[in-house]
Order: C-alpha cells, then sequence, then structure tokens
C-alpha cells in the first residue's frame, strides 16, 4: 500500500533475485491513509491481492503470482496475505 514506484522496485527485485528464486509480499489491511496510494484506499482486501500480482505479472519478469491467506483467524481477525512469485529462468 506505500509501494509508490513498483515499475521500478520490481525491476530491482528482478535484477537481484536469481532465477527461481522467490519474491514475497506480505500485507494486512492496517493502512495509514496519508502513506497509502489512491487505488488501496479504494479497493477491497481481494482486490488488493490483485494489485500485488500486477506487480509481478507487468513486470515481466516474474512465474504467475500466487497468494496465501495466513490470517490468524480468517473471517475474525485483520487479514494476512501473502503474495509470492517465482522469478523466471532466463
Amino acid at each position: 500500500d506505500y509501494l509508490n514506484k513498483p515499475k521500478e522496485i520490481f525491476a530491482e527485485i528482478g535484477r537481484v533475485l536469481r532465477p527461481g528464486g522467490v519474491c514475497m509480499l506480505s500485507m494486512s489491511n492496517r493502512c495509514f491513509p496519508t502513506k497509502a496510494f489512491r487505488i488501496w484506499l479504494q479497493t477491497s482486501d481481494l482486490e488488493h491481492i490483485f494489485i500485488a500480482g500486477s506487480f509481478f505479472h507487468y513486470s515481466g519478469l516474474f512465474e504467475p503470482p500466487t497468494c496465501e491467506d495466513i490470517s490468524p483467524n480468517p473471517g475474525r481477525s485483520d487479514p494476512l496475505f501473502i503474495v509470492k512469485a517465482v522469478k523466471k529462468s532466463e
């Protein structure tokens, strides 16, 4: 939610991560509205997962991303999601 230059950040992650390496993003719905980018404030948890997945997809450097819900009590606690993807082989 605070990643304001995802294209540049994911290019750098792709540069330093070896082929087959895994990049993981963790996110909850905790948010400081003054720091988050606008689309994050206007979307749901599910849409946040798609936004994070799109960072991997549009970088062109990763296999299709996956998501795991590791919330301590899904549906009864703050959500915690892991979106991850493997760097493509060169």
